[in-house]
């Protein structure tokens, strides 16, 4: 009976012991984004837009990088049935997740993890319009991404709610013909996923002494 119970304990913390790993990988905060130093992402959306004191739509698309899902660019068009339609150039910065993830803070839910960390801004340059006197405007955005589906590691589909403000002034020796103040407020449909670059297990040659 002895031998029995402890055999029985034996193979019990064996089994805790093999849990470990995967309990640890869910827990870490990380949610598998680490697997792959650059994430990828494509969206397309639209949203509402005020210009020149009138509203109407505007369809976009976005592409975005970014190295450790914390710092990248991204490449977006607004196409607009009224007003100037544009090109922008921005940088992405989401800096909470590393600030998280350093000092080891989370929900303890992946979901809300991975929204607060989604929260960021973005600051480049608009290239409008697009039909004629086309000139580069400051573009200021922010959002955040609300989860949809979670695929294996940390790709997966989520909805990007954000806003974003372009201007130039009509002095502006590179700003499009005339002035240009508006907002465009929305969502888009994000999928996304990694890749390694192999970066971070780059080193460069070290010298050898020659064989004697």
């Amino acid at each position: 009976m002895g031998q029995d119970g402890g055999v029985r304990r034996t193979l019990l913390a064996l089994s805790m012991l093999s849990a470990l790993p995967a309990t640890a990988a869910a827990q870490d905060g990380a949610y598998g984004r680490l697997d792959g130093d650059l994430t990828l992402e494509a969206s397309v959306g639209g949203g509402a837009t005020h210009e020149a004191e009138a509203w109407s739509g505007a369809a976009l698309v976005e592409a975005r990088m970014r190295y450790l899902d914390v710092a990248g660019l991204m490449l977006g068009g607004e196409w607009r049935p009224e007003g100037a339609s544009r090109v922008v150039l921005m940088a992405d910065v989401r800096p909470l997740f590393l600030a998280r993830f350093l000092t080891n803070a989370s929900f303890g839910d992946r979901f809300w993890d991975v929204l607060v960390d989604s929260i960021g801004v973005d600051l480049g340059v608009a290239f409008a319009p697009l039909d004629q006197g086309i000139g580069a405007a400051l573009a200021v955005g922010f959002g955040l991404d609300v989860p949809l589906v979670f695929f294996d590691g940390y790709a997966g589909m989520s909805l990007r709610l954000f806003g974003r403000h372009v201007a130039a002034l009509a002095s502006d020796r590179f700003g499009p013909d005339g002035a240009l103040n508006d907002w465009v407020a929305g969502g888009l449909l994000v999928f996304r996923g990694q890749v390694s670059t192999g970066i971070p297990g780059w080193a460069p040659r070290r010298y050898e002494l020659p064989d004697r």
